[in-house]
């Protein structure tokens, strides 16, 4: 699982029944300093990632995502679905290593 934050929607004209019940989220992945604290800059282009998201997160929110093939074991049959998100974090505690 890797955290992000939200930093878009992606808006569809016709979307598969597999969909229902969600959206599509753009997540901006963390970097390693954002784990200490860092404040959150722009990564490189191509680095965002469209994940499904059931929960209801909106834009700003940290979620927690998984990808691969593990991100379409919520559903029932084969789902076209790259990421998807499986929590919603409201706190973080980060202790680097000594």
């Amino acid at each position: 699982m890797r955290l992000g934050t939200v930093i878009g929607r992606v808006t569809l004209t016709i979307k598969e029944p597999v969909y229902s019940g969600g959206c599509l989220l753009i997540v901006q992945p963390f970097s390693r300093e954002q784990f200490a604290g860092a404040p959150k800059r722009p990564l490189a282009k191509g680095s965002s990632v469209v994940v499904y998201d059931e929960l209801g997160a909106d834009e700003g929110s940290i979620v927690g995502f998984t990808e691969g093939a593990e991100a379409s074991q919520p559903f029932e049959g084969a789902a076209p679905v790259d990421a998807y998100v499986a929590c919603i974090v409201t706190q973080i505690n980060y202790q680097p290593p000594r």
